[in-house]
């Protein structure tokens, strides 16, 4: 007699069921990691906001503003190749932030559930499925986590823009402009939160049953 063997493959909307309620248990580890998220992207998008006002100087700047900003010395200084780069680096910096910090934190998360995932294996819980639970929940601190770092990056660049500038900040920054920095930001928030769980994610998938339930961790 044939042994028939059942393999239930849970839809993604349970997955995604399964990865809210883990989160809401692990309150406290979820607010840290979106935190991390949030504040990397909070610096992201104030560099890129402040960086969109000084490249418009040149073309939507009063001359009384511009005349004020060539008296203190601050209008070459910031229209200046020099500061341009360092711009640059500043952005190329904030990435690397956010991807090491959503790397490590998921890292630590897998860690610290080795019984639980060991567990769900000894269940029949699939890798697949416990690389589609941990994306899920990439998916949803990435999501929250870009969009208040987001906020609070536009907010911190107006209140240094209307510092700077005064009311002209605002046309400095034309809504175009803006909209295009919080898409930006917002999708690389969110594909960078997704592609450091990539490797958490496999590394738990890979786990054997026996060796994550003896873990004491």
């Amino acid at each position: 007699m044939r042994e028939m063997e059942q393999i239930i493959i849970l839809p993604y909307r349970k997955v995604l069921q399964i990865a809210w309620q883990g989160m809401r248990i692990r309150l406290l580890k979820t607010f840290l990691v979106t935190s991390c998220i949030a504040l990397a992207l909070a610096f992201l998008t104030f560099i890129m906001c402040s960086n969109g006002m000084v490249e418009q100087l040149g073309e939507r700047a009063s001359e009384q503003l511009q005349q004020r900003l060539a008296r203190e010395g601050l209008l070459e200084q910031l229209l200046s190749t020099e500061q341009r780069s360092q711009t640059a680096w500043m952005l190329g910096i904030a990435l690397m932030i956010s991807f090491a910090g959503i790397v490590n934190a998921m890292l630590i998360s897998v860690t610290e559930r080795f019984r639980e995932i060991g567990t769900m294996k000894c269940l029949g819980g699939l890798d697949s499925f416990i690389v589609k639970l941990y994306l899920a929940e990439s998916l949803f601190q990435g999501t929250v986590g870009t969009t208040i770092g987001i906020v609070v990056g536009v907010v911190l660049a107006y209140v240094e823009g209307l510092n700077r500038f005064g009311s002209e900040a605002f046309q400095l920054l034309p809504i175009v402009t803006l909209v295009q920095i919080l898409v930006i930001s917002f999708v690389a928030g969110v594909v960078l939160t997704v592609l450091g769980a990539l490797y958490p994610a496999w590394s738990a998938a890979k786990m054997e049953p026996v060796d994550a339930m003896r873990s004491e961790v």
